[in-house]
Parts: structure tokens; C-alpha cells; sequence
């Protein structure tokens, strides 16, 4: 039996005297495409900064498998999506790919035209819409590789047809060996879908 790449176990976590997460176990493989999903106030924000190590639960342990550093191997896209607003799309995409060892230059490019926003390369960030940000931090994915993505709403403000291409580069990553966990207000096909409440 393969050893789970995250695993969860009896995990609490309580804020102001509330439980926000009781009592919570799962494990995450590779190869798969995580989808928690329930109303607001769930405790799905709460559950992957637990898994990202942005916070610390008040019980219960989370174990990562030896060869996964949290560090390199995980990329976590939050409701703020780490771009500078001062910053042009293409050189917030440069930045992000400065971190890779390897030269993706071109393929930030090739993302951006895979998104239909090449024509967005010289504008500031803090003239994009919220979708459009969305889509610029998404980038940072897939032009740097990380085998974890960790991804709050990532299909929130998309229209249909970015959505659509971001859910295929999602496949492609776990074709790839990777792993993908969201959260959203609801299930999604060809997801593994886990209701929080």
C-alpha cells in the first residue's frame, strides 16, 4: 500500500472558544485531485492553511511523506494572490519563475496566450480585473514546478472557458505525478470530492 503523501490525523483546530475543524482525519495521495467542499464557515480556508503549515492545529497531527519538503514541493494560491501590484504581469510572472531552477521564460509567454491575456503582458497588475488575477497567479503554477498545489476557489471569478483551461492543466499536473487540492461551494466532476459540512 503506497504511503499517503499528507495525512491527517484526529486533527482540531479552535479559534475564540469555537471548533472550527473537530476531529479530522484524511490522508492525500499522489496523483490526486482533492475537491473540500462545503457552505462558508466550514473550515475550508482553515484546512489548508493546516495543510500548509500557516497555522498550527490545536490537536491531532498533520505528517507529511519523508520526500515531500513543504518548502519546494507546495504551492499555495490564497483569496490574495501574491502578485505586485505595481509590478507588470509579465515581470510578476518573471519573478515566480526566478525561484525555479529551471529557464521558463518562453513558456511564461505560451501560458499567457494558452489564457487568451498575452495582449495583458505590459499592464500593471492593479488594473486587472479579479478574474484576470486570478488567472496571472494561476500561472505561477504551472511555469514553476511544485508537486502540491494547494488552491482556495481557484474556479471563483473565472469565466467558462478559463475555467476549462485551468481544470485541464490541472489534469495534465496529476497525469504528471502531482497533486491537486481545492476547496469550493460544491462538488466537481472528475474530482474526488470531500464534504467538510
Amino acid at each position: 500500500m503506497n504511503t499517503p503523501l499528507i495525512s491527517l490525523k484526529n486533527v482540531s483546530l479552535t479559534k475564540q472558544d469555537k471548533d472550527i475543524i473537530k476531529n479530522y482525519s484524511v490522508d492525500i495521495s499522489e496523483s490526486e485531485i482533492i475537491n473540500f467542499y462545503g457552505e462558508n464557515g466550514c473550515g475550508k480556508t482553515s484546512l489548508l492553511k493546516l495543510v500548509t503549515k500557516l497555522s498550527k492545529p490545536t490537536e491531532g497531527e498533520i505528517l507529511f511523506r519523508p520526500d515531500l519538503d513543504i518548502s519546494d514541493d507546495i504551492f499555495y494560491v490564497g483569496h490574495k494572490y501574491g502578485l505586485k501590484n505595481e509590478l507588470t504581469v509579465l515581470q510578476n510572472l518573471e519573478y515566480a519563475v526566478s525561484f525555479s531552477n529551471t529557464e521558463k521564460i518562453n513558456s511564461v509567454i505560451s501560458e499567457l496566450e494558452s489564457y487568451a491575456m498575452q495582449s495583458l503582458s505590459n499592464l500593471q497588475v492593479k488594473y486587472l480585473s479579479h478574474g484576470q488575477k486570478k488567472v496571472i497567479s494561476m500561472i505561477q503554477l504551472t511555469i514553476s514546478y511544485f508537486k502540491v498545489w494547494i488552491l482556495d476557489e481557484p474556479f471563483t471569478g473565472l469565466d467558462q472557458d478559463k475555467a476549462s483551461i485551468l481544470f485541464e492543466k490541472m489534469q495534465n499536473h496529476i497525469n504528471d505525478n502531482g497533486t491537486v487540492i481545492i476547496t469550493s461551494h460544491s462538488p466537481k466532476n472528475k474530482f474526488k470530492n470531500i464534504e467538510l459540512c
